[in-house]
């Protein structure tokens, strides 16, 4: 490990390989910390995404996590905690880290937007990052039971895009650092987490719909191995996706993977 460094707040501990910087963000919090930190590393090799999903994790891309306290967030007792909420059942005590998703995706958009177009960056719902209709970063929240520290994990393709569906930032020419990427996006999460302590939610859900991915658009969402069809109209107060039927009835959804033409 390189010594850690502090910035904005954070403790950053920089590694070159780890299992998954999530992982090792929950080994930090057993062994003690005071501060809020971030875990960022070249390489994992067990890196993860949502609903169990592996994260493809070569070096030359961007895999950190921040983590965040949560005195301030009312919280009830659970073990592990995805973007998705599909392990919460009291979804009023835990609207605060929904809204976290929305959260660092905003965090990260604005930070690819030192790279990359203004018009071409998109949020794809519950917690990807999409460039030019591609995906170029997913997010994955972690809450260790008994403790006051969420972990919220971010990669982002820098050099390589591991997937045919997957774009990167070196598509667009452009190149930093990650030690300079990471102070950037800790610099915009910082700042969209002001925002919505002083504003609420309503700022931060207005803001993120205007780059919503396929918003007003027909899609399918897949929640509890059923496929559901519509057009995505909104986001509501909590964070859900309101999905539209032919009847003009409406679904909402906090749980589940959106699709376009039933692929991913």
């Amino acid at each position: 490990m390189i010594l850690p460094e502090t910035f904005e707040g954070f403790h950053i501990h920089h590694y070159q390989k780890v299992s998954s910087t999530n992982r090792e963000a929950l080994d930090l919090i057993d062994s003690g910390i005071s501060n809020e930190t971030v875990i960022i590393a070249d390489k994992q090799t067990e890196g993860r995404g949502r609903t169990g999903k592996n994260w493809v994790s070569p070096e030359g891309n961007f895999y950190a996590s921040l983590v965040i306290s949560l005195l301030q967030v009312p919280l009830c007792n659970t073990q592990l905690l995805d973007s998705s909420i599909s392990y919460l059942s009291d979804r009023e005590n835990l609207s605060e880290l929904t809204e976290l998703t929305f959260i660092t995706a905003l965090a990260v958009g604005n930070t690819l937007l030192l790279f990359i177009d203004d018009n071409n960056v998109q949020y794809k719902w519950p917690n990807d990052v999409f460039v030019n209709g591609k995906k170029i970063s997913g997010i994955l929240l972690e809450k260790k039971s008994n403790s006051n520290w969420l972990i919220i994990g971010v990669g982002i393709n820098v050099n390589h895009a591991p997937l045919s569906e997957a774009t990167c930032i070196g598509d667009y020419g452009k190149s930093m650092s990650n030690i300079d990427l990471l102070k950037e996006l800790i610099l915009n999460f910082n700042k969209l987490r002001k925002q919505w302590i002083f504003d609420g939610f309503h700022a931060i859900r207005e803001i993120w719909l205007k780059r919503a991915f396929k918003i007003n658009k027909q899609i399918s969402v897949k929640s509890a191995d059923k496929l559901y069809e519509g057009i995505f109209i909104d986001i509501d107060k909590s964070g859900r996706l309101v999905l539209q039927q032919r009847d003009n009835s409406l679904i909402y959804f906090d749980t589940g993977e959106l699709f376009i033409d039933n692929t991913l």
